[in-house]
């Protein structure tokens, strides 16, 4: 339950989740809490649950997720044997995946460690859900298995708390590593850039839940006030069909000249995409707290995303940015062509961002509300 490393002695706490591939927020999250001011206090241990996939979409279920749960089982029984760990984090999803993670906790708890629930579901989950009497009564229930409940804004603090009885479930953003924005400068130019242009920036799936239709039904529209404005593309879509699809329908519509498909990037990579960009757009038709935002904070750049989700918690709008409804490509083209339209505005919105980054979404920042919650559950 406890490692001696020369006159120290550290808790053993183990975090259970995905870590990349795939490059999404979550596993990003897990990896950034390894190496974060966790492993300075805490005897870090990692259950990886990932199933080395670079394309994921929303989870569903076949034959194949028997096999991984059997093998990511085997795994936990293993390091709750030989760890034995004082506390362990469980970074549940929502829908059907919270039914394999609230089986983890369970299983912790029966190892008698201490179990928190790093939850990143949203409101509008269908399971657990927060919207139906049933749904509640039955997030009530599994929660149980969770001694502590940490989610990622204060809205969904307050709303899953009156919904599943949970007084103590704490908030922490999704944070980011801000060194690798540090300098906010570019290596090198970005192969994409031309003279007197600017970029748009969209980092994430490339699918409809994403809002990368309403981007492209967008894009005409900008061009129209800015034609030599580029449309960036970080990420991937869910299969390769649906990415031909995707790639045959830009050319269709005749964009292919002014949209850039990078892939997935990571770390410094993914950083220099940022800072060459003039904003990031977020038309998401439903997230919880995206990773992209702190990143875009970060580099200094104005954010342009839907009021879903925990977005507005974070997203100011008119001083970060601008929130915008969800699938209304017009609003969305609005909002990019003011920013095109207003260096300044764009200056000052980067410099207020890139101070909140650094105060408010840095990893040490994020990670020391969670050391907290394993303090308190060890001195209990």
């Amino acid at each position: 339950m406890f490692s001696i490393r020369g006159n120290t002695v550290r808790p053993i706490v183990l975090i259970v989740g995905l870590l990349p591939p795939p490059f999404g927020g979550v596993p990003c999250m897990v990896e950034l809490q390894l190496h974060s001011c966790l492993s300075e206090e805490f005897d870090l241990h990692v259950v990886d649950i990932s199933k080395r996939e670079l394309r994921i979409a929303v989870e569903k279920p076949t034959w194949r997720s028997i096999t991984y749960f059997m093998r990511d089982f085997g795994r936990l029984i293993r390091a709750l044997i030989l760890i034995r760990p004082v506390v362990v984090i469980v970074h549940a999803a929502p829908s059907l995946s919270f039914l394999r993670d609230w089986i983890f906790m369970v299983l912790s708890r029966l190892s008698r460690a201490k179990v928190i629930c790093h939850y990143h579901g949203t409101l509008h989950t269908r399971f657990p859900s927060c919207e139906t009497s049933s749904g509640r009564r039955i997030g009530r229930l599994l929660m149980r298995a969770a001694h502590r409940i940490i989610v990622v804004g204060p809205t969904y603090q307050r709303r899953m708390g009156q919904a599943w009885h949970r007084p103590d479930i704490v908030w922490t953003p999704n944070v980011v590593d801000t060194s690798l924005f540090r300098d906010g400068t570019l290596l090198q130019p970005a192969p994409w850039s031309i003279a007197g242009g600017r970029s748009v920036l969209f980092v994430g799936r490339l699918s409809a839940a994403k809002g990368i239709w309403d981007l492209l039904d967008a894009v005409p529209l900008v061009l129209q006030r800015f034609p030599k404005t580029k449309f960036v593309l970080v990420g991937v879509a869910e299969n390769t069909a649906r990415e031909t699809d995707l790639r045959r329908e830009v050319e269709r519509r005749g964009l292919k000249e002014c949209i850039v498909f990078l892939g997935p990037l990571m770390g410094r990579e993914k950083a220099q995409a940022f800072l060459a960009s003039d904003m990031l757009v977020v038309p998401s038709w439903t997230e919880a707290f995206p990773l992209v935002i702190p990143e875009a904070m970060a580099a200094g750049i104005p954010i342009i995303a839907t009021e879903v989700g925990a977005i507005p918690d974070f997203v100011m709008d008119g001083a970060d940015g601008f929130l915008i409804p969800a699938r209304d490509p017009s609003a969305l083209a609005d909002r990019i062509c003011r920013l095109l339209n207003d260096d300044a505005l764009r200056i000052s919105i980067g410099k207020r961002l890139r101070h909140r980054a650094a105060a408010e979404f840095a990893i040490d920042v994020g990670c020391r509300q969670v050391a907290s919650v394993v303090r308190e559950l060890i001195a209990n």
